[in-house]
């Protein structure tokens, strides 16, 4: 078996540990937070919390598409042919990704987000009942949850027959729509880049924040590029 082979080979095992644990972490998160809401402070808090790390997952889908579309190239080492190149590959064939198993789909992300959601789990004394705590739980808990299951939600947009629980969180509005992802691909690649939920795609795009941010990102790097000659 060639170096390349094992390494292919020890990456699929990561991603399927990964997986694993991290779904299996999720739900004792889950099952704790949903034991401390007996009373209205904790359940408003913990209300508050899933809302706003699901937003933060749309924010960081968003900034990872942004910065996977518009900036390095396929061949920029170590990032490029793992992070960079299925993002462009993407714009060519968007529909490859509908044939991919669902490790193949989230493993990545799982081996990233599991560290934190596991030091959470560990680390925040959620059977305090503290409201702050509560919060900062379930945040976390929906931040990263959201974040692994982006390229699901992702999938789910560009399948003709999607499954039923798809087509039911579509119509509900709580992950990306068909509708919503299709802005991103006929406005040639440069808008509508957040797709776990799309929630905040209108917003950014109406507001000018990725053109904002890449214009200040040109002047800086123009301005450090200035500074080393």
């Amino acid at each position: 078996m060639s170096q390349s082979s094992q390494h292919s080979l020890a990456q699929r095992a990561l991603e399927l540990v990964a997986t694993v644990v991290f779904a299996a972490y999720a739900l004792a998160f889950t099952a704790r937070l949903a034991a401390e809401a007996h009373a209205t402070p904790q359940a408003l808090s913990i209300a508050a919390g899933l809302v706003g790390g699901y937003l933060i997952a749309d924010l960081l889908s968003g900034l990872a598409h942004w910065v996977g579309d518009r900036f390095f190239e396929e061949t920029t080492p170590i990032i490029g042919p793992g992070f960079i190149a299925p993002f462009r590959q993407h714009h060519v064939a968007p529909e490859e990704m509908v044939e991919h198993g669902l490790v193949e789909l989230v493993g990545n992300t799982a081996v990233l987000a599991l560290p934190t959601l596991a030091a959470a789990f560990h680390l925040l004394d959620l059977a305090s009942g503290a409201p702050l705590t509560l919060l900062a739980g379930a945040l976390i808990l929906s931040a990263m949850v959201g974040g692994v299951c982006t390229n699901l939600f992702h999938r789910w947009a560009h399948m003709e027959r999607p499954p039923r629980l798809a087509r039911w969180m579509q119509a509900l509005g709580v992950v990306i729509t068909p509708e919503r992802h299709a802005v991103h691909h006929s406005n040639g690649f440069d808008s509508s880049y957040c797709i776990t939920t799309g929630w905040l795609n209108a917003p950014m795009d109406r507001l000018g924040v990725w053109a904002w941010l890449e214009r200040r990102l040109h002047r800086a790097g123009s301005r450090a590029g200035q500074k080393t000659r």
